[in-house]
């Protein structure tokens, strides 16, 4: 029996799926429920990484399957905070000092109100492609992070994982199966 990564990346993160739905429907003040959310974070952040620069080693399902488990146990304790201010804030400054140090015929951007003007219009265009890109991401968690779903992914991977292991057919394989029979019946 063969154990590599792909599988025990879906074990996991099954496994922590189903343990975090089970603690927020138990009681989602608990730090137990809290702490399962940080490891979640740190697994769902290495799933998604190790997912990511080995995708072409791995069968495209499992890939798949490990990047949306990674990215709901990743994005279910930010599903609340405004990340985009925060870098548009800091775009704004890096664009304020930046524009300081130009030169030449561009050195009239450096004095005062074009300065700010350009830094404010920088930061505002920030934050909107931020906020874009954070609203569409937060909605897909959203999605994924209800307990049903969570829970339901949670035990795709967990059972992809173990068949993975048993050497047999994966979820994946029994769905193209599925789905060829059904286009033969019709």
């Amino acid at each position: 029996m063969d154990i590599g990564l792909p599988e025990v990346m879906l074990f996991v993160g099954g496994l922590l799926s189903i343990f975090i739905v089970h603690l927020y429907r138990k009681d989602k003040d608990a730090g137990s429920y809290k702490g399962l959310l940080i490891l979640g974070v740190i697994v769902g952040v290495v799933m998604i990484a190790l997912a990511g620069t080995n995708y072409s080693k791995w069968p495209f399902f499992d890939s798949i399957l490990i990047i949306l488990a990674g990215f709901a146990l990743v994005i279910r304790p930010f599903r609340d905070t405004d990340l985009a201010i925060i870098i548009a804030a800091v775009v704004m400054v890096v664009t304020y000092v930046f524009l300081g140090t130009l030169t030449g015929d561009l050195a009239v951007l450096g004095e005062t109100y074009p300065r700010i003007i350009v830094s404010i219009i920088a930061g505002a265009f920030a934050f909107m492609v931020l906020n874009f890109v954070e609203k569409l991401a937060m909605l897909i968690g959203k999605i994924l992070n209800l307990w049903p779903v969570l829970l339901i992914l949670g035990l795709i991977c967990l059972v992809e994982g173990i068949l993975i292991v048993a050497g047999g057919k994966t979820v994946y394989d029994y769905i193209q199966e599925y789905t060829k029979v059904i286009a033969m019946l019709i």
